[in-house]
């Protein structure tokens, strides 16, 4: 502060001093006596005093406002003690942050503001938490496609693959208040759009009924059959380590093969490379995004089983897997559990399950599991937005001499170019990725699909076809009674391998066993006596062959897809019918019903 009053002082004197100086100056230049060398040399004079009088007004203030910073973080006169000095800045950061406002102020349009007010979010969202939202960096270049896409006013489509938590379930209001609803709010009007006619558009969101990789590689051609794509949203960290079994793999993978880690990556690269090859009709930006973590697994005894869990590689979280995939592909990573695992059990296991604590997981999460609140899915959508933001910045002061010719997407190419498989054999690279052979799909988990599933249905006894979650968007084909018996038959079409699969739903409660085989005979033959019997383990495992039992019941406490690969194969064009029949209620489920619920079968 008295080094500032000293440059103002010293500024004044000066101008007052110069004044004089300044007249005389300018009378000398218009004495045409004086040479055009002794003119010039005076202007140049007049201009350094201005611009020395110019600095030191500068200095003045910015030191004047150096002392203001300087007492608003608590630093005071030299006299006082450093060890107290220390100790306010330490408090600092203890201190209720203000820079929530702030960020909202900047990324969200005024129009979308009160429902990110502060009431309702969890806890305050800092700026410094949502700059490490970007734990890889990636490609840009289709994010750039993508984002000049919305400054030229072009309608986009934007597709969210994920699970249950992409659906939004428990969060009192389901897709209505889910991310990608807030995500395709800021999009239309942060970025509006026009139709061909120049009449107000939007950006369409798609989705689809899989909720896992292995789901989304099974029914791909839910993704494949959209028309236009420019953005794709990838939420699998939750569901992906439900993921027990790979039926698919066309070579011994090893130990290592049949952990969920391994099982997961596998289907992951594949739908990776499925998309880098993708045209919609320009190559398809892609973010992988972790938007949650299931939180039991971090439980302390008293809730929870901490040992059980600190014997898994990862605790169940998929995002070290997705981070490594997405880094090796230059797959630009969105996070928001990459900082609020750490920022919910940086105190310990029990504070992590404390309401208390604003952070913790049971305030985020609506249930045991991994399901965010409203107000959680609207950081979610803040993460999204942030990292969106933060690109377009990057685009805008992007300069093409700041990288090298090495760094462009080569899969962006018009004759792709991609790395060479991690996991994926060459048999697996060309059938499932280069799509060598063509594979029939039946779905049952689509709702706009009844009609062409319809028709490979050749008889049916017991089986009905409808949602039957409580937000009613869960389609499949269920049998449902503890006496069984409930049979289908579909007519099927061998393809080039032979290979006939099976999705179906596996649950903690209330599902049976099914029997599944292929034969010549529409009603099932002989082999249909065996659905009237209760099975075991045992009898599950000694049935003549071609005849196979589906466990529709496991321990964990969730319901998810699974997929079966049947033993016996059918030869190419050959047609079969597919026999599925409910078994009566096993000693092997758990809960009063016993139903089973199929979602689909391809052939290929």
């Amino acid at each position: 502060q008295h080094f500032s009053l000293f440059l103002y002082t010293l500024h004044i004197v000066m101008h007052l001093r110069s004044l004089p100086t300044m007249r005389n100056m300018g009378k000398l230049i218009e004495n045409e006596e004086v040479s055009k060398v002794a003119r010039i040399i005076l202007v140049l004079q007049m201009l350094m005093c201005i611009v020395v009088g110019m600095m030191i007004e500068y200095m003045g203030g910015a030191m004047s406002k150096l002392s203001s910073l300087g007492s608003s973080i608590g630093f005071e006169s030299s006299h006082q003690k450093k060890s107290n000095m220390s100790v306010q800045m330490l408090h600092a950061f203890d201190q209720p942050s203000v820079s929530k406002r702030n960020i909202i102020e900047e990324i969200v349009p005024d129009s979308l503001k009160p429902q990110c007010d502060l009431e309702f979010l969890q806890f305050n969202v800092t700026k410094s938490m949502l700059k490490k939202s970007r734990p890889v960096i990636g490609n840009s270049q289709r994010l750039h496609i993508f984002l000049k896409k919305l400054h030229s006013k072009q309608c986009t489509s934007v597709l969210f693959m994920g699970g249950s938590v992409t659906a939004g379930h428990n969060s009192r209001g389901r897709l209505n208040a889910s991310f990608p609803k807030f995500f395709m709010d800021w999009l239309n009007e942060r970025y509006p759009c026009e139709n061909a006619d120049r009449t107000r558009g939007s950006h369409l969101t798609k989705r689809t009924q899989q909720n896992n990789a292995q789901t989304h590689f099974v029914s791909w051609s839910q993704i494949s059959q959209i028309e236009t794509l420019d953005l794709v949203i990838m939420e699998f960290n939750v569901n992906d380590s439900f993921i027990d079994k790979m039926p698919h793999a066309m070579e011994d993978k090893g130990p290592e093969g049949s952990t969920k880690d391994y099982i997961s990556v596998w289907y992951n690269e594949i739908l990776l490379r499925r998309l880098l090859l993708m045209r919609k009709p320009d190559p398809v930006a892609i973010v992988t995004f972790n938007a949650d973590y299931i939180g039991r697994t971090w439980a302390p005894k008293s809730i929870g089983d901490p040992e059980k869990y600190r014997k898994t590689l990862f605790r169940r979280n998929q995002e070290p897997l997705k981070f490594w995939l997405s880094s090796l592909y230059e797959i630009p990573m969105f996070s928001a559990s990459v900082w609020m695992l750490p920022l919910a059990g940086k105190k310990g296991a029990d504070w992590q399950f404390n309401k208390t604590n604003p952070y913790s997981s049971i305030n985020f999460h609506a249930d045991r599991c991994c399901h965010p609140h409203r107000e959680g899915h609207l950081i979610l959508s803040l993460v999204l937005v942030y990292c969106l933001v933060q690109e377009e910045k990057n685009l805008l002061s992007f300069h093409r001499e700041d990288t090298l010719d090495v760094e462009q997407d080569f899969t962006a190419n018009p004759d792709p170019t991609l790395r060479d498989p991690i996991y994926l054999s060459e048999d697996e690279e060309a059938l499932y990725v280069r799509h060598d052979s063509n594979s029939k799909l039946i779905d049952f988990t689509d709702p706009s699909a009844e009609k062409e599933w319809n028709k490979h249905v050749v008889q049916n006894d017991g089986w009905t076809w409808f949602a039957d979650n409580r937000e009613k968007d869960k389609f499949g084909l269920i049998a449902d009674g503890v006496s069984g018996g409930q049979h289908i038959s579909l007519q099927i079409t061998g393809g080039k391998l032979g290979l006939v699969e099976i999705t179906y739903v596996i649950s903690y409660e209330n599902f049976g066993l099914a029997l599944v085989w292929v034969d010549d005979n529409r009603d099932g033959g002989a082999t249909r006596s065996h659905c009237g019997n209760r099975l075991t383990k045992k009898s599950c495992k000694n049935f003549h062959r071609g005849v196979q039992c589906l466990v529709g019941t496991w321990k964990e406490p969730a319901s998810v897809p699974t997929v079966t690969i049947l033993q016996n194969r059918i030869e190419d064009e050959t047609t079969k019918f597919l026999h599925i029949c409910l078994t009566p209620i096993s000693e092997l489920r758990k809960g009063e019903e016993n139903k089973f619920k199929l979602l689909g079968t391809r052939v290929y």
